[in-house]
């Protein structure tokens, strides 16, 4: 039995800075910006991801504007995501496109990563609008699922890379891309 896909509004880089839910959130991390990037477009990311249960591209590689994936959540949720950035190595940005339950009526979330001295910093950025009824739950929504799950996203990074780092023989940029 297939499931049910609800229509989510594309959005762009303005909805980032006009949506009624919004978050931010930076880590530094001691690798390199290209281990940085190669841990964020791998298989590991729904391992330190709270609620996330599996990430799948559905789109071949080489990635880029125009890619696609579906991200598992927990509850039985799974959301389509398409690229519309994709600046190799440093950016990517992508917008909903279609959901399991009715929750989104807009969705967008950038990812930068920079070199620094000491390794990386990795820069997440969230938006969303809820369509109703979710809407009138926005704060406790917000409180109690999405801004914990976007706060593991950030800060499980570096622990997810000194992990990869600490086993024999591989180094964080060993991961192999989901699905291949």
């Amino acid at each position: 039995m297939g499931s049910h896909w609800y229509p989510i509004e594309e959005a762009d880089d303005s909805f980032l800075t006009a949506a009624p839910l919004r978050h931010a959130r930076s880590v530094d991390v001691p690798f390199s910006a290209e281990e940085t990037w190669a841990a964020l477009t791998g298989d590991g990311v729904s391992s330190w991801t709270r609620g996330m249960r599996r990430l799948t591209w559905t789109s071949p590689r080489p990635f880029g504007v125009g890619t696609t994936r579906e991200v598992a959540m927990s509850g039985n949720f799974t959301l389509r995501e398409r690229f519309y950035r994709w600046d190799e190595g440093r950016r990517k940005t992508f917008t909903g496109v279609a959901g399991t339950r009715a929750i989104f009526r807009r969705l967008v979330e950038d990812y930068v990563v920079e070199p620094t001295p000491e390794g990386a910093r990795f820069s997440w950025r969230w938006a969303a609008e809820l369509r109703a009824p979710w809407r009138y739950f926005s704060y406790p929504l917000d409180l109690l699922a999405f801004a914990p799950t976007g706060r593991s996203h950030i800060d499980g990074l570096p622990g997810y890379l000194a992990r990869q780092a600490a086993r024999p023989g591989t180094a964080p940029s060993d991961s192999r891309p989901e699905g291949q």
